[in-house]
């Protein structure tokens, strides 16, 4: 989506060039990519019939990602995919993948923030071994003043 939270209208062509009103300039599907993962959302819609093709360009944005050997879907899930039912496979994609997915990219950002805390608390450690341990000051001292020597040589 824009700044104003709408989605990049980009315009297909009939000899299927692609053209992002936005910038007022010709797109090739790697730069679809390229708008998608930057956090913008796309429409795209057909210059003669108005219609929303939005779906089939995603797809063929999938299919050269495929191309270019950043597999996306294993073929074995496209086996199945091919053997379901339409009914079962229009389930499965409206209700089980969409949300599987939404789950996996919450636990992912869940663990890269408990991640980056954990780094970040045993990057404070030795300030806090001062408050709870002791004479900690005199041990650090001790070790940092080793280092000085070993530079010093």
């Amino acid at each position: 989506m824009d700044q104003n939270g709408d989605p990049v209208i980009i315009k297909r062509y009939g000899n299927r060039r692609l053209y992002n009103t936005e910038t007022s300039s010709y797109v090739n599907y790697q730069d679809l990519v390229e708008i998608i993962r930057s956090g913008h959302d796309i429409k795209v819609i057909d210059s003669k019939t108005n219609e929303d093709v939005t779906k089939s360009i995603l797809i063929q944005v999938i299919l050269e990602e495929e191309k270019s050997r950043n597999s996306i879907l294993p073929a074995q899930f496209l086996f199945q995919l091919i053997r379901s039912q339409e009914q079962s496979m229009h389930d499965f994609f409206q209700n089980y993948l969409s949300a599987s997915f939404e789950a996996y990219m919450k636990t992912r950002q869940e663990f890269d923030r408990r991640f980056k805390g954990w780094l970040e608390m045993s990057a404070s450690a030795p300030q806090m071994w001062e408050k709870f341990i002791p004479g900690a000051e005199a041990v650090r001292e001790f070790w940092s003043t080793g280092k000085k020597e070993e530079g010093e040589k």
